[in-house]
Parts: structure tokens; C-alpha cells; sequence
């Protein structure tokens, strides 16, 4: 455990600690064992074991007591993994349309109830858009959240119309929706962020789903979706070209 760094909090390095105790070979083990491994009091080790398993972190069997990495661990390997490989492959593409539009790329992908961007090359220009990667964004409102939202259940759709913040009404939001299924392109100016335009277009995993959005952002004074020629165009087939390469085809 690194104990020398002031930027390390404590009690976060010692839950990392447990965590790191279970391996291959050691996929199951008991208080007493992860006390003795980590080197921590068992009341510390119980109280971290307790913070563990309400966040699902790690499972408690019953009939044993033995303590095993739990389910919450895999969903977020599986985001990572996704969103690592993603970063890659979409690589290439988002520098090149960076360079060629002039204007910030950036790669979003839902994060449950909200969007978070994951990756971001931003405009070589003075005046820029700039979004913090891995804040958490609302669903209904920019470009690249409505395309995330638009290919989502009926049902989740109407539940994060009644949580997030509208710009519009839910008849419209649903009808742009629908519309952007089918166009595979949204715009947006100055919906989440006074002084802000994007544009976003879907990209498509192997078995079709959407897994992201690719989009261009800007400041509003510069930059107008509608007005940027071929623009739709573009980002459309930038967004193809990275489905392509994760295993999408027509």
C-alpha cells in the first residue's frame, strides 16, 4: 500500500487492498485470511467488507462466510473493456474529422441514466467547446444524448423523460427520437449549454446496437450544424466507418 502519497486517501487504498487479495487461485476467502493478507485489524477489515458488499463489490456466502469479488466488479471490467477498445479503433477516425472540420470530436457512451464522454480531440482553433471527461451529462437534451437515448426501450425512454431536464416537449423529443433512428444524425444548439452547438451521429456495435455516439461540438457563434456543408454527410459516415471496424455491417 502506498502509505507516502498525500494524494492518496486512506480508506479508499485499504478497500483496493481487499479487493486485490482475491486471484485466480484465491477466488474465495474468509475474514480472517483478508485481515492477515492486508495487514488490517479485523473490525477495519469487517467494516470495509460491509461498505464492500452493499455496493456489490464483493458477495458473502452464507453457508461458508467466505467472501468472493462480486457482480458489481464485472459490469464495470465490461464498460472498461468496451469503452478501451472503443477508444481505439474510434482513434483514428475522431483526429481525422477533428482536423478536417475544425471543431472538438468527442466520443460519448451511456453510463446508465446519463451519458459521460469517454473520449475528446478537441479544435486546434482559440475558441473551443470543451466537455470534462467522465461527467456525468443528462440524456434528453444535446445531440449525442439523444442519440444515445433514441435507441433505447420505449419504457426507458419515458422514464428519462420524467427525470432529466426538457427543452422540449415529449411529444417532440419522442417524434426527433424516432426521426433520428432513422436519419442516424442529430443536431442540437444551445440546448444543454448556452453558447454551444453538437452534432452526433450513432455508431453500431457487431449485433447492431448502438454502443456510442460520435459528435462535434463547438461555440454557437461559430458554429452551426445546419450550416456546415455536408456536414450530416460527414459525421454519418465517420460514425460508420468506426462500426465497421467494431464488427457492424448493413
Amino acid at each position: 500500500m502506498t502509505e507516502n502519497n498525500p494524494q492518496i486517501i486512506r480508506s479508499v487504498q485499504r478497500a483496493i487492498d481487499v479487493l486485490n487479495c482475491f486471484s485466480e487461485e484465491k477466488s474465495e476467502l474468509t475474514l480472517t485470511e483478508i485481515s492477515i493478507v492486508t495487514g488490517l485489524a479485523k473490525s477495519t477489515t469487517t467494516r470495509i467488507l460491509a461498505t464492500l458488499e452493499e455496493n456489490r463489490f464483493v458477495e458473502k456466502e452464507a453457508s461458508t462466510g467466505k467472501y468472493r469479488l462480486g457482480r458489481q466488479l464485472y459490469f464495470l471490467g465490461h464498460r472498461a473493456g468496451r469503452s478501451i477498445e472503443l477508444k481505439e479503433v474510434a482513434k483514428e477516425t475522431m483526429i481525422r474529422l477533428r482536423d478536417q472540420l475544425k471543431e472538438t470530436v468527442n466520443l460519448y457512451v451511456r453510463e446508465g441514466e446519463h451519458r459521460v464522454c469517454v473520449q475528446q480531440y478537441e479544435s486546434l482553433q482559440s475558441v473551443k467547446h470543451m466537455i470534462q471527461i467522465g461527467q456525468h451529462l443528462p440524456l434528453t437534451v444535446g445531440a449525442s444524448g439523444k442519440v444515445l437515448l433514441a435507441y433505447e426501450p420505449k419504457k426507458f425512454i419515458e422514464e428519462i423523460m420524467e427525470k432529466q431536464v426538457m427543452v422540449k416537449s415529449k411529444v417532440a423529443l419522442l417524434s426527433e427520437l424516432n426521426m433520428i433512428t432513422v436519419e442516424k444524425y442529430a443536431e442540437s444548439i444551445e440546448e444543454r449549454e448556452t453558447g454551444t452547438s453538437a452534432a452526433a451521429a450513432p455508431i453500431f456495435n457487431i449485433h447492431g446496437e448502438a454502443i456510442a455516439a460520435l459528435s462535434l461540438s463547438g461555440p454557437a457563434q461559430r458554429f452551426n450544424p445546419s450550416k456546415v456543408p455536408d456536414l450530416k454527410t460527414i459525421l454519418v459516415a465517420s460514425a460508420l466507418e468506426i462500426s465497421n471496424h467494431m464488427g457492424f455491417t448493413l
